[in-house]
């Protein structure tokens, strides 16, 4: 019996590749066969990855007994339907993010639905999340009391013209619905849920937005409403310097995160997004007064992590369903911050 869990990765997408060499780092998984619409371009990315298998069509790699589980990096208004015939075929789904619906959760709740009626795990995309950092950041955030605020924002600088204006999946409507809210906003706005353990926020407030040629977002502010007087504000987008953090402000202290999503710290070193990156190896605790703390931890590659808890449920036979629920939550958040587009500074309620 093999003791590795087999994914086969479902497209040659750019980020497939750092995602493929994640899963072959990890002890607990390996890369068993990839797919892509065209057999020659499924063939020339295995082989250039070192996979023996390739298919030219997704569903011969789902009709494949030896997958266990899947990794899906399709365009969005394709994820849905993939993510439904792998669950129905009894795979697991590892799903990149953006996720779809652009202004509903509906899309998502069936997608989530059909893992749960097949027994499979759902798990999106969102590689900090399983750091070992973030494990340490939600035992502190809970010694310094009652969180009142969050700040949050990821944000780098579209490379040209051509890119900014359509020619990247995240700045073309007819591929990322939400633009960049749905693909840059997904981390700032889950990091505010995780600061708040995934509760619901009543309301959500579009507080600026800025659309390209062609009519997709490509800058984002907003402001999140939680009960008892706690709140978050964000942005994201691909018109400002590069930042990635949150702040997550407590009644006895703030806990500061500069390098979010990329883990590689203040160096600059954009690169670590595409590569096999060990990063993530501190944060900040700030007293009543202001006096810093360095949190040193150790190093992770958290694109490893998460392919470690893919595979760890998948070996346990017990699916964890809070994921499914801390997906979801974020996605309704989005969901009602894209509709929030049409009502800039108006309140929008989010329907539990």
């Amino acid at each position: 019996m093999n003791s590795k869990v087999r994914i086969g990765i479902m497209s040659t997408a750019e980020i497939a590749h750092k995602v493929c060499l994640a899963i072959n780092c990890s002890e607990q998984a390996e890369v068993y066969c990839v797919a892509s619409r065209s057999l020659e371009k499924a063939r020339q990315w295995a082989d250039a990855h070192n996979i023996k298998i390739a298919y030219g069509t997704y569903d011969e790699l789902l009709d494949d007994p030896n997958v266990d589980g899947v990794y899906i990096p399709l365009p969005t208004s394709l994820k849905k339907e993939w993510a439904i015939k792998a669950a129905n075929k009894k795979k697991h789904v590892l799903v990149e993010k953006p996720l779809p619906g652009a202004d509903s959760s509906q899309c998502l709740e069936e997608m989530i639905k059909c893992c749960e009626d097949n027994g499979v795990q759902f798990l999106d995309g969102t590689m900090w999340l399983h750091s070992l950092r973030t494990q340490i950041v939600k035992q502190k955030k809970q010694e310094l009391g009652k969180i009142s605020k969050v700040i949050a924002a990821f944000t780098f600088k579209a490379p040209n013209e051509e890119w900014l204006h359509g020619g990247n999946g995240r700045t073309n409507k007819n591929q990322e619905p939400q633009g960049c809210l749905g693909d840059q906003g997904w981390y700032p706005v889950g990091a505010i849920l995780f600061a708040f353990d995934y509760e619901l926020p009543q309301f959500v407030q579009c507080l600026q937005y800025k659309l390209n040629k062609v009519d997709t977002i490509i800058e984002y502010s907003g402001f999140i409403e939680f009960s008892n007087q706690r709140y978050a504000y964000f942005d994201c987008g691909v018109t400002s310097p590069h930042r990635s953090f949150v702040d997550i402000i407590c009644e006895n202290g703030q806990i500061r995160i500069d390098d979010l999503v990329g883990g590689f710290g203040r160096t600059g070193n954009f690169n670590a997004y595409f590569e096999n990156f060990v990063g993530s190896e501190r944060f900040f605790i700030d007293d009543l007064q202001g006096k810093e703390e360095v949190i040193k931890v150790e190093g992770s590659n958290h694109t490893v992590k998460m392919i470690d808890t893919f595979a760890n449920i998948i070996q346990s036979k017990k699916n964890d369903h809070q994921w499914h629920h801390r997906s979801l939550t974020t996605h309704k958040v989005l969901t009602a911050l894209f509709k929030a587009t049409q009502k800039v500074g108006e309140k929008v309620q989010i329907l539990q």
